[in-house]
């Protein structure tokens, strides 16, 4: 039962990645600007990471990496607790905001900004709720009360995403500093004993996926009206 949940888990990633492999060739002939968001390149990280968690439940090794991770925080930072991932988890996609206020060059404008920040926050909330519902009847993913995916991770990456989209043309280096944020607020919800590693690298891999659907929808809507 545990493997064919798995296969369940890692088929709803799969759905999700070949959404983005098929955009790249379906936008490729309306706007080659578009194929950024799905190079192989771009998507083989995030993807990894939700695979890696996905598999979680038919790979021993993965179960036992999460275990020793566990054991060391819970023996070596006992005593350790912080709420700064709540607030932390909303710093890159803020981030953006701030950029606009300063009226630094980025790839949308502030009105579309807020369209890709809420519509981000509804793709990735919404497959991480159905990734929940699932991982839930999985006995492996429950061992020390936690949730797979882990939600505060994969809302940073998700900021951080938009962060790097907006400025990576302008500003590159800038660009990414959203990721060691996010990265950080993984950490800390490994080091709060709210998350299992596998949780935490499955939350930014989808956080990152969903935001570049969100983008490549967004795109094609835009190009579209246009085009009327």
């Amino acid at each position: 039962m545990k493997f064919y949940l798995s296969i369940l888990l890692l088929t709803l990633f799969c759905i999700l990645s070949g959404t983005l492999l098929v955009a790249q060739d379906t936008a490729h002939n309306n706007l080659a600007s578009r194929t950024q968001y799905f190079k192989p390149s771009a998507v083989i990280i995030p993807a990894a990471f939700v695979a890696y968690g996905c598999l979680k439940p038919a790979i021993k090794a993965i179960q036992n990496t999460d275990d020793k991770i566990w054991q060391q925080v819970q023996t070596n930072h006992a005593s350790f607790k912080t709420n700064a991932a709540d607030y932390l988890m909303w710093a890159p996609s803020a981030a953006i905001y701030l950029m606009d206020g300063l009226h630094v060059q980025t790839k949308h404008s502030f009105k579309e900004h807020l369209v890709l920040d809420v519509g981000s926050i509804i793709v990735t909330g919404g497959i991480g709720m159905v990734m929940r519902k699932i991982s839930g009847n999985i006995g492996v993913y429950n061992t020390y009360g936690t949730e797979f995916p882990s939600g505060h991770t994969a809302n940073a990456f998700r900021g951080a995403e938009i962060f790097h989209q907006e400025l990576k043309d302008s500003h590159e280096l800038l660009s990414y500093s959203g990721y060691i944020v996010a990265a950080g607020v993984g950490a800390l919800r490994i080091y709060n004993k709210n998350h299992l590693l596998t949780e935490v690298l499955a939350g930014a891999g989808l956080g990152i996926l969903s935001t570049k659907l969100t983008y490549w929808v967004f795109d094609k809507v835009k190009y579209k009206n246009k085009r009327k």
